[in-house]
């Protein structure tokens, strides 16, 4: 269950809190209100050296840094992968806040982005077009570096899958303008993007038709087969690996649900 709980935790820390900075961009009053700002949140499960991040909020603009710093203004000390991953997914958690009462003003400015990365929870299913098309494009970014991480960590049917294949890339995008990522598979390693990848054509891509579209698909509201059928997404490309990098976005979701 450790091992597990571990993997879910790098997942966690390495896919979703660097949507910390997507937060900011799409929101200009939380950008306005970080101008000035030259400060480090840090995120660490105690005696772990591979779990540890920090979020560098500088002048208005966003960087997730992995590793940890030597003095953070506030840092989250969370006593094991359990109890991050219990903050992370709208549990109760308690973890230890370093620096909380000296740089008060640091931790009251920063919840809420804490609060904006609880829209990746499946639990939330805004109703406002804006904060949908928000959740679409965070989920997208998520799932792709999600994916990279679950083959870095060593995940058995991850390395299987990854392990024999040729430079391929795994794409993702809503139209006719909306948000993209890929996975960039060669030779059992990984590697996630934004954007469409343009220097050749997807090994398979998962084209939604919309928005709305994606966002049904994305928080299960309607499985593939149903949103094909619905013209809600089209699969270019091998049906059979379009299947297998369906199940393990399936894997991800059930592992941080």
């Amino acid at each position: 269950m450790a091992d597990k709980e571990k993997l879910v935790a790098r997942l966690l820390m390495n896919a979703a809190l660097p949507l910390t900075r997507v937060l900011v961009e799409e929101n200009p009053k939380l950008a306005e209100k970080y101008k000035g700002w030259k400060r480090i949140v840090q995120f660490q499960v105690e005696n772990d050296p591979d779990l540890a991040c920090h979020i560098f909020i500088n002048d208005g603009k966003v960087e997730y840094i992995s590793g940890r710093h030597d003095n953070p203004d506030i840092d989250f000390c969370f006593k094991n992968a359990a109890s991050f991953n219990a903050l992370m997914t709208g549990k109760i958690a308690l973890p230890k806040i370093r620096g909380a009462l000296k740089n008060f003003t640091t931790l009251a400015g920063f919840l809420p982005l804490m609060l904006g990365l609880t829209l990746l929870l499946p639990s939330k299913k805004p109703k406002d077009p804006q904060k949908r098309a928000l959740k679409v494009k965070m989920l997208l970014y998520f799932i792709s570096v999600a994916l990279s991480q679950l083959n870095k960590a060593g995940d058995e049917e991850m390395k299987i899958f990854t392990g024999p294949m040729p430079d391929r890339i795994f794409q993702w995008s809503v139209a006719p303008d909306g948000p993209a990522a890929y996975l960039r598979i060669k030779k059992g390693r990984t590697k996630a993007g934004k954007g469409l990848y343009t220097r050749r054509k997807p090994f398979v891509h998962m084209l939604f038709s919309g928005n709305e579209g994606a966002f049904q698909v994305l928080t299960g509201q309607i499985d593939n087969v149903e949103a094909m059928k619905l013209g809600y997404l089209t699969v270019d490309g091998s049906p059979e690996y379009g299947k297998d990098i369906a199940s393990f976005m399936k894997k991800i979701e059930a592992m941080v649900s």
